[in-house]
């Protein structure tokens, strides 16, 4: 009589066919397929073949090995940048790397305010996208007297213009009158740190001078720039 033997399969996610009691010496096809979301990766022996033929000359076991399928996450930078690259199997939670930063321009800081689409369970491959809140900066506006002492020093924010304090006031001299001519620069809309510096109109005081007679009577009367010497031909009495 031909002997028989048993062909026993095992599988966890997955199932085998072919399985059974054979002749000696029949040539059997087992096939192992996957559960859904699973991938046959190989048979305990070693083989990878999901279907494979064998020859029945004993009783044997035939167990293959099922993993879940795995699929590309991307994280990428609102540039396109590539962040982090990953096989994540189905059904886990992808872990975003460390959130990222954006440069500051003239205009805007950057605030990371997380990724899109929303992360979620892997079914599929996926790309999240960075995104990030922008705030316009602030930059200090100050404005200068003559001497470089301080007026005033505000923050204004990238684009508005600036308010000019009330006009300075330089103190006038025997020699000079100063008259405020306005700021160094015309003010302007904020993009970047500013410094303005008032400027002034000098005008050189003039003085009456008066020439009496020794019993106090008028003998001439004459405005004289400061620094000029008066002159006037002597009275005779």
């Amino acid at each position: 009589a031909i002997s028989q033997y048993t062909i026993t399969t095992q599988a966890t996610n997955g199932t085998i066919t072919g399985g059974g009691t054979y002749n000696y010496g029949t040539q059997v096809n087992l096939t192992a397929v996957a559960d859904e979301h699973y991938h046959f990766v190989r048979w305990s022996d070693g083989n990878t073949n999901s279907t494979r033929q064998v020859i029945v000359t004993e009783d044997k076991t035939y167990s293959a090995i099922f993993e879940l399928d795995k699929f590309l996450v991307l994280f990428k930078d609102d540039d396109g940048t590539e962040l982090k690259s990953d096989e994540v199997e189905y059904g886990a939670m992808p872990v975003a790397p460390a959130d990222p930063t954006k440069e500051s321009t003239a205009q805007y800081d950057y605030t990371f305010a997380g990724w899109t689409p929303t992360i979620a369970i892997v079914t599929q491959a996926a790309t999240y996208t960075a995104t990030y809140t922008s705030s316009l900066r602030e930059y200090l506006v100050t404005f200068l007297n003559e001497d470089n002492s301080i007026i005033s020093s505000k923050n204004y924010k990238y684009g508005e213009t600036p308010v000019a304090p009330a006009d300075p006031v330089k103190q006038n001299t025997a020699e000079y009158a100063y008259t405020f001519n306005g700021w160094d620069n015309a003010i302007a809309q904020v993009h970047g740190p500013q410094t303005y510096k008032a400027t002034f109109t000098a005008t050189k005081n003039s003085y009456t001078i008066t020439w009496q007679n020794e019993d106090g009577s008028l003998i001439d009367q004459t405005t004289v720039e400061y620094g000029v010497v008066p002159t006037h031909a002597g009275p005779t009495k």
